[in-house]
């Protein structure tokens, strides 16, 4: 079989999302492939509770991977819990590591032969949802660019569960409507700027863009400043 690439995984989640689907088996093949394109043997899923009070299982790669993340949230200990609680990627490079941090859970992590954990957080919109926890069996430090994978993954995941599994017609056609006022928000200051700055469109698109990336913000803010501006004017 040929091994899975990350473009497969992106492919598959797309065309599912535009798709009627199955949101658990989704979520149970992410976290899979998230598990072995990040260089993990096992990964799981938890979440908080709609009471906030409690994590839950949401998906696992299997049933050792299920034991250790309802574990963890029975024992409130663990890298899972870790990151649904501070909101911030956790690491565990080696066995004596996982013993230290976290004494109870560490040791059942351990018994079934894990020896490298990390954890990833699920944030929607300020939100936190939950965490991703993957399993390695040798000891070592994880690469960076196996985290920033695990990290997109944890982001899919956190679209999944956050997206409806079918939006109304209405709701889809307000949607595009406050996209298409962005668009012509965006070409009203394009054309402010060419006017201002004597330049063609191709130019005020670029200084738009540059002016959004040195601010940090969202090109349709840049766009309402640009008019704002010139109305002051």
């Amino acid at each position: 079989m040929t091994p899975r690439t990350p473009a497969d995984t992106l492919a598959d989640a797309a065309s599912a999302l535009v798709r009627e689907h199955d949101t658990s088996d989704l979520l149970v093949r992410l976290v899979r492939d998230a598990a072995t394109l990040a260089g993990g043997a096992a990964a799981g899923l938890l979440v908080r509770a709609s009471d906030a009070a409690h994590l839950e299982l949401l998906a696992a790669t299997d049933h050792v991977a299920t034991h250790l993340e309802v574990y963890q949230a029975q024992q409130h200990e663990g890298p899972c819990v870790d990151v649904c609680t501070t909101g911030r990627p956790v690491m565990a490079a080696e066995a004596s590591e996982i013993l230290s941090r976290w004494p109870v859970t560490g040791r059942a992590i351990l018994d079934a032969g894990f020896r490298r954990v990390q954890a990833y957080p699920l944030v929607w919109q300020g939100r936190m949802l939950g965490g991703l926890n993957i399993f390695g069996r040798e000891e070592g430090t994880t690469d960076s660019e196996s985290a920033r994978m695990a990290h997109a993954y944890a982001d899919m995941l956190t679209l999944v569960i956050a997206q409806p599994e079918r939006a109304a017609d209405g709701e889809i056609d307000d949607r595009l409507a406050r996209v298409l006022r962005g668009r012509v928000t965006i070409e009203q200051a394009k054309g402010v700027l060419a006017q201002r700055l004597g330049v063609d469109m191709t130019r005020a698109y670029e200084v738009l863009l540059d002016k959004r990336d040195q601010d940090g913000t969202t090109l349709t803010k840049v766009a309402q400043q640009v008019i704002t501006e010139a109305h002051q004017r």
